[in-house]
């Protein structure tokens, strides 16, 4: 939202020329020619990586000259339709137009912001438009812009986008935990609010508007965020808890919904989590402790990979994880990227700058690492294999508590080998009979059991051996897709 037209006024005009996603008009408030400047402004934004558009009238296009403009976009029609209303209608994809009339200096100015929605080119009336100097020129002639103009709309992501624009000094510090900034970095808190301001503009939390203020990116409000609700972008990416009695959703004991940036509120999430988790007693020296059933580092690795490889285009719907006597599911937004048979050793992250900042932050681990580190973990707790369950709108990853391999069904015990292979691949080595011996915590003796497993798990086609000729005795075996590894 614009706070101070007359400040974004004089601000524009301070552009040393009429840029191409900034037009300007005095009275001619033509309906089609409108619409398409509006389509030429916002391609041109998003060629220049631009937050907005603009079209100003009451202002001499060669001279910049202040002249003032009888148009007051509130009051006009197009066939007897609210104009900005016809506009938002003759537009696609759906844009934001805020529009503002207003009184500077003794004249009237009228001003349409248009914020693209990058996800492509901008149509009006079905076609689209650019701007090629001063010109209003379809698209469609110049093949390169166009190009050029998908291209940008790849490069454009969530992050980068506003969650609340025209924020004080004050406003920003009071609606983000700065300081949390700087604990998990392990660095002083700066005394000076400048430098905190200016700290966060280079890290492209927050970025300068027009007016004299800042504009907060999603990206400093999902990570910084004291109240995630006061940001309408993200308002529903809070992370849910539900915990539920029994192994199935019909009595639910205790449910919570976070409301505090993701890096500020993870710790204490993570701890959340942990007090709900079955425990067992263990003693060590003779000294009672007590210890959770499912591993520290596969959940909160689990849970920050939810975090981070949400789809936040997926409106009303955030992280949900779900505690039931049994398991846990972590479900996020979002198909997976990742066909469920290499999450655990592809590489590929959905929200980069959000990824790298929870790296940086210490909250998660190197790039696209995190799964492969939860396997590892579960494995060496001696629990089931996870299951990772996708959708069309979704991604669950089910981490399941101790479970005897006699009680695991075949596809199960199947699966968890799979992952075993693919985890041996990881550490450039084979699985073998003892390998899966130890992974399921079988004796010597118990060798048939695992063998079983292995034949199951070959007449399934997840697993083949590393040598197509070797033997029965001391053989090898790799993940079903190796062989195209090599």
């Amino acid at each position: 939202m614009v706070g101070n037209p007359a400040l974004l006024l004089k601000r524009l005009l301070e552009e040393s020329a009429e840029r191409s996603w900034l037009e300007f008009k005095v009275d001619n408030c033509d309906p089609d020619m409108v619409g398409r400047t509006i389509s030429a402004c916002a391609n041109a934004a998003m060629l220049e990586e631009k937050h907005k558009a603009y079209i100003i009238w009451g202002i001499e296009n060669k001279t910049k000259k202040r002249v003032g403009t009888k148009v007051v976009l509130a009051d006009l029609q197009k066939g007897g339709e609210n104009f900005v209303n016809w506009l938002s209608r003759m537009i696609e994809p759906r844009l934001q137009l805020e529009h503002l009339d207003f009184q500077h200096e003794g004249k009237s100015f009228a001003i349409l912001a248009i914020e693209p929605s990058y996800d492509k080119p901008v149509r009006f009336s079905g076609a689209e438009y650019i701007r090629i100097g001063e010109n209003v020129k379809p698209l469609k002639e110049y093949p390169n812009h166009e190009r050029s103009l998908w291209f940008a709309t790849g490069r454009r992501t969530f992050e980068n986008a506003i969650a609340l624009g025209h924020q004080s000094k004050e406003e920003v510090l009071e609606k983000l935990q700065c300081e949390q900034f700087y604990k998990l970095r392990g660095e002083p808190i700066p005394k000076n609010d400048e430098e905190i301001v200016r700290c966060f503009l280079q890290k492209e939390f927050i970025k300068e508007d027009m007016e004299g203020g800042y504009d907060i990116l999603n990206l400093g409000a999902l990570l910084f965020a004291k109240d995630l609700p006061q940001f309408p972008s993200i308002a529903s990416k809070s992370v849910r808890i539900v915990k539920y009695q029994g192994k199935d959703k019909r009595r639910s004991e205790e449910e919570q919904e976070g409301k505090l940036g993701y890096a500020v509120g993870f710790t204490g999430m993570l701890k959340y989590i942990s007090a709900r988790l079955p425990k067992e007693e263990l003693y060590d020296g003779g000294v009672r402790k007590t210890k959770s059933k499912y591993p520290d580092l596969a959940i909160r690795e689990v849970v920050a990979n939810a975090l981070i490889h949400q789809d936040f285009t997926i409106p009303g719907v955030g992280p949900l994880i779900e505690i039931y006597e049994d398991r846990i599911e972590v479900t996020n937004p979002g198909k997976s990227l990742i066909e469920r048979d290499r999450i655990i050793d592809e590489r590929r992250s959905r929200n980069e700058r959000l990824a790298s900042s929870m790296r940086e932050l210490g909250i998660c681990e190197e790039r696209g690492s995190g799964i492969d580190k939860a396997i590892i973990e579960i494995e060496e707790n001696k629990l089931p294999a996870p299951h990772f369950l996708a959708s069309t709108h979704s991604m669950r990853v089910v981490i399941f508590g101790p479970r005897d391999l006699s009680k695991m069904s075949k596809q199960d015990r199947v699966w968890s080998c799979f992952c075993h292979c693919v985890v041996r691949w990881l550490q450039h080595d084979y699985m073998s009979n003892n390998s899966l011996r130890e992974r399921f915590s079988l004796k010597d003796e118990e060798y048939q059991i695992a063998s079983a497993v292995i034949a199951d798990a070959k007449k399934a086609k997840r697993i083949i051996p590393a040598d197509p000729d070797q033997g029965k005795r001391n053989a090898k075996y790799i993940p079903y897709w190796g062989r195209l590894e090599d």
